[in-house]
Order: C-alpha cells, then sequence, then structure tokens
C-alpha cells in the first residue's frame, strides 16, 4: 500500500473514531453532570442538573409540571407522592425535593457524594432519571 493512502486510511478511521469518542462520553452521566471533574457527584452539582431537566421538561413555561410533561420520566405513583401538595402538579421544590431523598438513597456510604459505583445501584439509576 502507497503511504499517501495508509496515511488517509488513518486519518479516515481515526476521523470515523472521534464522533463515537464523544458519544461515549455522552453516554457516561459521570461527564455530564460531574462539573468539577472529581469523579463523583455532590448534590449542588446534582440540582444544576435537576434544574436543567426540569426546564427542558417544562414544555409550556408554566414552572409547573404535569402528567403529560412527566409522561415516560416518572411513574404515576412517584408523581403523587412528589405532588406533596396534592396539586397534580410538580413544582420546582417538589421536584428537588425529590432529588434530595433519592440522592440520599444513592449515597450509601453517607459521604455526601456519588461514585459511579453508587450511581450504577438501582437507587443511582432511579436519580439519574430525574437528572437527566
Amino acid at each position: 500500500m502507497p503511504q499517501l493512502t495508509r496515511r488517509k486510511t488513518i486519518g479516515f478511521a481515526l476521523a470515523l473514531s472521534i464522533p463515537m469518542v464523544h458519544a461515549a462520553l455522552a453516554a457516561d452521566p459521570m461527564t455530564a453532570i460531574d462539573t468539577d471533574k472529581d469523579n463523583v457527584i455532590d448534590i449542588d452539582e446534582a440540582k444544576v442538573a435537576a434544574a436543567k431537566k426540569f426546564a427542558a421538561l417544562d414544555t409550556d413555561k408554566d414552572d409547573m409540571l404535569d402528567h403529560a410533561e412527566m409522561k415516560g420520566h416518572m411513574s404515576a405513583p412517584i408523581f403523587r407522592v412528589a405532588d406533596t401538595d396534592r396539586d397534580k402538579l410538580l413544582d420546582k421544590t417538589e421536584y428537588m425535593a425529590l432529588v434530595e431523598k433519592r440522592f440520599k438513597a444513592a449515597d450509601t456510604d453517607n459521604d455526601g457524594k456519588i461514585d459511579a459505583k453508587e450511581l450504577s445501584t438501582p437507587a443511582g439509576k432511579s436519580l439519574l432519571a430525574l437528572l437527566q
């Protein structure tokens, strides 16, 4: 194989691999949520991610989430538990209270941080559902 062709082949292969690396990083929840890059998620980072998720789910921009906006993101029974004032809407305070509750459940070693191992547990995955 001529040198020029080999370089083109290697360059093409590298160009193809870059999107795959970005996709892998995007798929890693720690990358998106762990803003200080210390390989753990603290409650402040979780709240920032949760606020972004809340805003994204709030399609009518009324600062409330109804059943339609939560469809596919939260089960009806969890919604009812989170809806502490029983108005069939979740405001940001109720959403954040659920985030804090799930954060505490996922923080099995009670160090105030969620690492990759804790994030992979059912409680960690439940927290992630509110953050991503």
